[in-house]
């Protein structure tokens, strides 16, 4: 359990259980929210603390390019690691350890950038079968 995520247990450990309980997600519903605008308020509450606005690369996420495809596929094995995982007992839901986790992403990205797998998403003609 991370220290800022209290969530599953907050029915025992709410400080007022008589007062009531402060969740937005309706409302952010009814006006609309979604993702990027949730960033763009977050954004603003960090701006008016006198905090930098997020740079343009960061609204971008990603250029189009090889190394930010492998990127992505490196990211997304984490997520994909962490899911594999979700219904194992609570004390079994973490990586074995940090290097773990990152070779397990550094492979999946070195899987997504061999001749071979780029020819079958289309990106390469074709591909020289040869023993280097």
């Amino acid at each position: 359990m991370w220290a800022q995520t209290w969530n599953n247990i907050f029915d025992i450990m709410v400080p007022f259980p008589d007062k009531p309980n402060v969740d937005v997600t309706a409302e952010m519903v009814k006006q609309g929210y979604n993702a990027t605008h949730m960033f763009r308020v977050a954004e603003e509450f960090f701006t008016s603390l006198d905090l930098a606005e997020m740079p343009e690369e960061f609204w971008e996420c990603t250029v189009v390019t090889m190394d930010d495809l492998i990127t992505v596929h490196h990211e997304m094995g984490h997520v994909q690691y962490f899911l594999q995982y979700k219904d194992q007992p609570v004390s079994f839901r973490d990586g074995a350890n940090p290097g773990f986790h990152e070779a397990i992403g550094d492979v999946l990205a070195l899987s997504v950038s061999t001749p071979k797998h780029l020819q079958s998403i289309g990106l390469l003609d074709k591909v020289e079968d040869n023993h280097e």
